[in-house]
C-alpha cells in the first residue's frame, strides 16, 4: 500500500516594521520545507510609524492581504517591531543556578531601559558564565507593555489567531538554525548574524539555537551609499562582535552569515565583505527564499522602490511553532 505524503501548514510569520507589513507563511511536505504563501505591503509615506493612522493601516492592511494571499487559516505568530524592543547582554554576580538571578538582572537593566521600567515586560537567556564560575552572562530582552497589548490589539482586530509573539533576534537564530546551521558541525559555531534594513541592521551572535547577543545599530541601506557612513557600519558591526568576546574570551565569533535576498545590493555585500575580513571569519548570503520549495506564485524575492527585501524574521516567526 502507498502511503500519502504528510502535508503539514505552520501559523503565518508577521514581521512588522517601521518600513513594511512582511508575512510569511511555510510549511513541510516530504520532510521538504515549502513556502505556502508570502505578501508584503509598505507603509505609506504619509503614516508616522506608531501613530493611530498606522495601527488603522495594519489593521486594514491585515484584513485585506490574508484572503487574497492565499495564506492557510489565520492563525499567526507575531512580532513586536525592532524599534520597540530593548536588548542588552549584562553580567550578573549570580551563579547561573542561583535563585536570585531573575532579580538581580532585572536589577540592574531597569536602569538601563529607554521607558518606565514599572511598564516593562522582561525576559531573560542565560548566555554563559564567567571564567570563575560566580557570574552570569544574560541577554535580557524588554518591551512595554502597552506596546505589546497594542500589538495584540492590532492582530485582534484585524480577526487573526495569535498563536505566539516572539523578537527579532530569536526569530533571525530560528531561521538560521533551519536553513544554514544543520550539519553537526554547525552545534558549536558561534556565528554572527547580519540583517541590514533600510535604516537600520539588525545583529545577532548565535551558537546553535542559543541566543549570545543582538544588537540594533543605525546604518542601513539608505546610509551605505556614503563611503564615511560604510565605515562606521563595519567600525559598528565590528565593535559587536569585540564587545560579545570582551565577555566570553573562550566563544569568538568564526562564522558571518549575510541574511538577504537574490537581489543583494553589491554595495551593501561589499561592506558586509569588508566585516568579514577585519574579523579573519568566513561569510556566506543567507537567502531564505532560495532556501525553501517555491509553493506560492508570489514573486518576493525582488526588491520594493529600490530597496533591499529580507525574509529571515518572517520565515523564523512561522517556523517558531515547531
Amino acid at each position: 500500500m502507498i502511503g500519502l505524503a504528510k502535508k503539514t501548514v505552520y501559523p503565518a510569520g508577521i514581521d512588522l516594521s517601521s518600513d513594511y507589513l512582511k508575512v510569511a507563511q511555510l510549511g513541510v511536505k516530504d520532510k521538504g520545507v515549502y513556502l505556502n504563501a508570502a505578501v508584503i505591503e509598505s507603509r505609506p509615506e504619509e503614516i508616522k510609524f506608531g501613530s493611530g493612522d498606522w495601527q488603522r493601516w495594519v489593521v486594514d492592511t491585515a484584513k485585506k492581504i490574508f484572503p487574497r494571499g492565499g495564506f492557510s487559516g489565520k492563525g499567526v505568530v507575531a512580532s513586536i517591531p525592532s524599534e520597540d524592543i530593548f536588548v542588552d547582554r549584562i553580567r550578573v554576580k549570580c551563579r547561573p543556578d542561583d535563585a536570585g538571578l531573575q532579580k538581580a538582572a532585572f536589577k540592574i537593566i531597569a536602569n538601563k531601559l529607554p521607558f518606565d521600567s514599572s511598564g516593562a515586560m522582561i525576559n531573560y537567556v542565560v548566555a554563559g558564565s564567567s571564567d570563575n564560575g560566580r557570574e552570569t552572562d544574560v541577554v535580557v530582552i524588554a518591551a512595554e507593555r502597552e506596546i505589546v497589548d497594542r500589538q495584540l490589539a492590532i492582530y485582534e482586530k484585524a480577526g487573526l489567531e495569535i498563536r505566539g509573539i516572539s523578537v527579532w533576534p530569536l526569530a533571525m537564530i530560528t531561521s538560521y538554525v533551519k536553513f544554514f546551521g544543520k550539519r553537526q558541525v554547525d552545534a558549536d559555531v558561534v556565528s554572527m548574524l547580519i540583517d541590514v534594513e533600510v535604516n537600520h541592521s539588525k545583529i545577532v551572535i548565535a551558537r546553535d539555537a542559543d541566543i549570545l547577543f543582538a544588537r540594533m545599530i543605525p546604518f542601513g541601506s539608505r546610509h551605505l551609499s556614503s563611503d564615511g557612513t560604510s565605515a562606521k557600519f563595519v567600525l559598528e558591526a565590528e565593535a559587536c562582535c569585540r564587545y560579545f568576546e570582551s565577555f566570553s574570551r573562550s566563544q569568538q565569533v568564526a562564522r558571518l552569515v549575510f541574511f538577504t535576498g537574490s537581489s543583494v545590493d553589491e554595495a551593501i555585500c561589499g561592506e558586509v565583505s569588508k566585516l568579514a575580513e577585519r574579523l579573519q571569519i568566513p561569510a556566506q548570503i543567507g537567502d531564505v527564499v532560495a532556501a525553501v520549495d517555491a509553493g506560492c506564485s508570489s514573486d518576493i524575492s525582488v526588491d520594493r522602490q529600490g530597496r533591499q527585501i529580507d525574509w529571515s524574521i518572517a520565515f523564523g516567526l512561522s517556523l517558531s511553532s515547531l
